[in-house]
């Protein structure tokens, strides 16, 4: 595990003693009230870092972050921000959708960089066969379920903005005293309310709620496209684990589990 070096913490002007946090996949540290965090991206990063920088609102929080002396956001692969007080709250949908429509508002007018739609990651593959830019994965077991989903998917017309992948809950740090801070914003340039739809769906899949919570969303509008969108997203990010070449994984069952779902959600939606 990559530990922050003396070089690093004089970079950005910091001492005291390190502490692992939870979370963050276990590679975050803290030093008083500054995480240090790695990153292997750092044009992605530094672009996350200034528009960080830049948002102001009374209404939520997101981490600052610092400069090193050379006035970069990253040294020698590791940024730092602020640690934000807060509590995660695993039951607040209804909070994390009035704050998303808020923060999203935000977000609406950051354009998109150049380089952004040259990623090829398994996120951004999965994205783009999600809304039609990229064909369906070779993968034979779930193909004919895949085109099932997509001859219930129409044209979208809503229009695309930066919006926060990873939304809900576990992203949020809520406060009695502070507004809710949100925390390692995955970027996407998709409608304003698909993060609110793909939070619901997670909802059911992984964290076992009721498929009433779906209802969440009904005042949404083209709720349900943006529904099956994230529904196909999740699925092809896994068949895309499945057929990495470098996968020594059975992902099968996290296919199944959402495929499964089509079926459970005509009758609601």
């Amino acid at each position: 595990m990559p530990i922050p070096t003396q070089n690093i913490l004089q970079a950005f002007n910091i001492s005291g003693k390190l502490e692992l946090l939870d979370g963050g996949q276990g590679t975050c540290f803290r030093i008083g009230n500054i995480v240090l965090k790695p990153t292997n991206n750092p044009i992605e990063t530094s672009w996350l870092a200034e528009i960080n920088n830049n948002l102001q609102s009374s209404e939520f929080r997101v981490p600052k972050y610092l400069t090193a002396q050379d006035d970069s956001f990253i040294f020698d692969g590791w940024t730092a921000s602020e640690f934000l007080e807060g509590e995660h709250k695993t039951d607040n949908y209804a909070e994390a959708i009035e704050l998303s429509k808020i923060f999203h508002n935000e977000l609406k007018d950051i354009k998109k960089p150049d380089w952004f739609d040259k990623k090829t990651d398994v996120f951004a593959i999965a994205d783009k066969i999600a809304w039609g830019e990229l064909p369906l994965p070779n993968f034979e077991p779930a193909r004919k379920q895949l085109e099932n989903i997509f001859e219930s998917l129409k044209e979208n017309n809503l229009p695309n903005q930066l919006v926060h992948g990873d939304w809900g809950p576990g992203q949020i740090l809520f406060s009695d005293t502070l507004p809710p801070a949100v925390l390692d914003m995955t970027p996407y340039f998709r409608p304003a309310n698909y993060p609110i739809a793909d939070m619901l769906l997670g909802a059911v899949a992984n964290d076992n709620k009721d498929i009433s919570i779906i209802n969440l969303g009904k005042n949404i509008e083209e709720f349900d496209q943006l529904l099956l969108r994230a529904l196909v997203f999740r699925t092809c990010t896994y068949i895309e684990f499945q057929i990495h070449p470098e996968n020594d994984f059975d992902w099968t069952s996290e296919i199944k589990k959402y495929l499964d779902l089509f079926d459970v959600f005509k009758k609601i939606i």
